[in-house]
């Protein structure tokens, strides 16, 4: 891999979500880079064009480490955008570097020039036309660009690809297809492109055109990409009759999960028009061997049937409860209740339950609800069963706001079920609830009794290390450190004994117990070295925190992976995703087994953006070989974007490998992500915050989407950082914390007594995510500083 300040352009520019295309557009327009990383030998620097116009090396500068931003901010500023065909090129050039479209659009739509001027400006036109809706230029720009550049090449099989897209979504059949039969040296692109057109005619029930695509469908992934596509436009159409042939030939030609979604919706059809003998068979056949969204439409579509055993209709019932459709799973329930068993067996305490629960939910039934509830905590010998039965029935009294009955029913899960998950959760926030208020006590009793009456719980040594802390703060280091030594007895191998093992080691410490102190810190650093205890271990022995594991056998790449790379690179250029993630499948299941192998298809895919899968496959080597070494932390732990992150690190005046820290713990280097929440790109900021932080800072315009764009994604989210910095005074912990969940609840938590002392502080934190986050952290940085902190 490149070092930091040297890291090839192509590889700054391919991580986003523009590159592929850009990629071999930048070279062929006159920049000359290094070779790519993992080749041999010392490679020239990265050199941009010299164009004989008066733009700043500055700004070139900019341009050559992908901080495309910044580099227009330059060039207008410059007079760039009134400048030199060049002149405007080089701007355009940096806009699209971060798909600020339309500022791409007036630099080039209208100009006499770009047919005859080397580079890739009308691929930009064509992308700006495509981006504004403006379709028929857009396929007009790419075809221009494609005879410009040659059609056998990269740059120009990408243009084609959306060339073609562009003219079928603008109802030029003809034309596009022809575009695709000029894809034949790309069988890879054009085959994607057919499967992209395919289903979008298959979604508008256009039958003719899925059959006259399907000929350019020539890769094996491809073809099973759209095995049903013709089926599905059919049904799309309206022609059952047409859409039954259609499903009843798949059926009968596949098989496993095929022949399941094949028997499913000719079940569904069949039953829609009336055919109820044919209907339920195929249904069922859908329904036992298909599994996810195949087996809920086809319980969808049973469940208005009858003629089905007790086992069948709970099958049915559990199916549609855990797919969210609770009306008619609750109706499955109440068929099944009905029915007797060919053993005479009662109904299954489990279904009676989850019958309830349902019924629960459903104001005219919760009278049938509490008769069941009250039934079940009669008879029931099952701890279960018993314990789910008690809160699911303080949760219908909660909804209904009777809190005495809630409180009555929450005494009987603890007492009756200590050691069940639902009592453990309980008496867990009761002890958080009790140590947030000072009651000490209170709460070191709660976290006795989880410990004591669900040993083996992963609350159970939660506890047990909240008790630790507790002693901590009462001043009874004794006390703190047998709970973490009486721990440490009991799993020696627990998931937490790193924990354990460095507090009872600082405790002995402070207690002056150095040989007993020191052997248990350097056990953490010897046998947990990727660990944040370790990180910390290291730094209480005043010793620098070093990764002491072999360097490892290095990544190689045979031949069918370099072609498979090259294959990779053509369908991200051509913005086919699908495409790309099928070929990354591909090279994923042909390198198991091979170390050398995988190891350069980690790397190679976090060069391409692709960091998560990169990364997961140093996680799958990991468990392979069951130990590290640096070869796979590098791979398992990479730094992308380096000159990037070095660059907005400076400006902001923060640590580069904080930065790379926060970004690990973030987004795994994905520049496009987006969370659960809502957050978005590498150090996943808050489309809110984002636009705060743009009105202040840049860049304008702001977008959502711009926030997927690297170099705008790390300005903002290291803006918001050196913000939560200075309001607490530098404190890690307490900024981690800020930036992870709000500082209105980091000034709340600076209020604890533990935020004296940063690990303490760590510890306290209430929130599971947060505190996590914050270790993380904490240990990326120990990491990124032990495996790149000479570069």
């Amino acid at each position: 891999m490149a070092s930091a300040g040297e890291v090839p352009l192509e590889y700054v520019a391919m991580t986003t979500r523009l590159f592929a295309t850009l990629f071999v557009v930048f070279a062929a327009w006159g920049t000359t880079t290094r070779a790519p990383a993992g080749s041999k030998g010392d490679a020239a620097p990265a050199r941009v064009a010299e164009w004989p116009v008066s733009l700043s090396d500055s700004a070139l500068a900019e341009l050559e480490v992908g901080r495309f931003w910044h580099a227009a901010r330059v060039l207008r500023a410059e007079g760039a955008h009134r400048g030199t065909p060049e002149e405007r090129l080089t701007l355009a050039r940096a806009e699209a570097g971060w798909e600020n479209w339309p500022a791409v659009l007036p630099l080039l739509d209208g100009v006499d020039w770009l047919d005859t001027t080397p580079g890739p400006g009308l691929y930009y036109l064509g992308r700006a036309l495509e981006d504004a809706g403006r379709l028929a230029e857009a396929a007009d720009a790419y075809g221009r660009y494609s005879r410009q550049v040659g059609r056998t090449g990269p740059e120009g099989a990408a243009a084609l690809s959306r060339r073609a897209r562009a003219l079928w979504r603008t109802e030029r059949a003809p034309e596009a297809l022809a575009t695709l039969g000029e894809l034949v040296a790309a069988p890879a692109v054009r085959s994607w492109s057919a499967v992209v057109m395919m289903l979008d005619a298959a979604a508008a029930g256009d039958t003719a055109g899925v059959r006259t695509l399907s000929l350019h469908v020539v890769e094996p992934a491809a073809r099973a990409a759209i095995w049903r596509a013709e089926a599905d436009a059919r049904l799309a159409s309206g022609d059952s009759s047409s859409a039954t042939t259609s499903f009843r030939r798949l059926y009968a030609s596949n098989e496993g999960t095929r022949r399941a979604q094949a028997a499913t919706e000719l079940g569904r059809l069949r039953l829609a028009a009336g055919d109820t003998a044919a209907a339920r068979p195929l249904l069922l056949e859908g329904f036992q061997l298909g599994s996810g969204d195949t087996a809920a439409r086809a319980a969808e579509a049973l469940v208005g049937l009858v003629g089905f055993d007790r086992d069948v209709t709970l099958e049915l019932a559990r199916t549609l409860d855990r797919a969210g459709d609770g009306a008619r799973a609750l109706r499955a329930f109440d068929r099944a209740a009905g029915m007797s068993s060919p053993d005479g067996s009662p109904m299954p305490e489990w279904a009676r339950l989850e019958r309830a629960r349902l019924m629960a939910t459903v104001q005219s039934r919760q009278e049938e609800a509490l008769t069941e509830f009250r039934a079940l905590r009669e008879t029931t010998q099952s701890e279960r069963i018993g314990a789910r039965n008690l809160h699911v029935w303080r949760e219908m009294r909660r909804r209904q706001g009777r809190e005495g009955d809630a409180a009555t029913l929450r005494r009987w899960l603890i007492d009756d079920y200590p050691g069940s998950p639902e009592a453990v959760e309980l008496v867990w926030n009761d002890g958080l609830a009790a140590e947030s208020r000072g009651a000490l006590d209170v709460a070191l009793g709660r976290y006795t009794h989880i410990a004591e009456h669900a040993r083996t719980s992963a609350r159970a040594g939660e506890s047990r290390m909240r008790s630790g802390q507790i002693h901590l703060r009462l001043g009874h280091r004794g006390e703190a450190a047998e709970v973490y030594e009486a721990y440490l007895v009991d799993f020696p191998d627990g998931r937490r004994w790193p924990e354990a093992a460095y507090w009872a080691g600082r405790i002995h410490l402070e207690l002056g117990d150095t040989a007993t102190g020191r052997a248990h810190l350097e056990r953490t650093v010897r046998e947990q070295p990727v660990e944040y205890y370790s990180v910390m271990a290291a730094d209480l022995l005043d010793v620098p925190y070093r990764i002491d594991v072999p360097e490892g056998e290095g990544p190689s790449e045979p031949l069918w992976l370099t072609e498979g790379l090259e294959r990779l690179d053509r369908l991200t250029e051509a913005g086919l995703e699908r495409g790309a993630s099928a070929e990354v499948d591909r090279l994923r299941d042909r390198s198991r087994g091979h170390r050398g192998a995988m190891l350069r298809l980690g790397e190679a895919l976090t060069e391409r953006g692709r960091s998560l899968d990169g990364i997961n496959l140093g996680w799958a080597l990991l468990e392979q070989e069951g130990s590290w070494d640096r070869q796979l932390l590098r791979v398992t732990f990479p730094f992308p974007y380096r000159e990037l992150v070095r660059r907005e690190a400076e400006e902001w005046g923060m640590d580069p490998l904080l930065m790379a820290s926060i970004i690990r713990q973030e987004s795994a280097f994905k520049a496009d992500i987006v969370s659960r929440a809502g957050a978005i790109g590498l150090m996943q900021v808050m489309p809110p915050t984002g636009r705060e932080l743009a009105r202040r800072h840049g860049p304008d315009p702001f977008t959502e989407a711009t926030l997927a764009s690297p170099e705008v994604n790390l300005h903002l989210g290291a803006a918001f950082f050196v913000d939560m910095s200075r309001r607490y005074d530098d404190d890690l912990p307490l900024v981690l914390s800020a930036y992870n969940a709000g500082p209105s609840r980091a000034t709340a938590w600076r209020q604890f007594p533990e935020a004296s002392d940063p690990l303490r502080f760590t510890e306290r934190i209430p929130f599971t995510e947060t505190r996590g986050y914050v270790k993380n952290v904490r240990r990326n940085l120990g990491l990124y500083r032990a495996l790149y902190g000479e570069q």
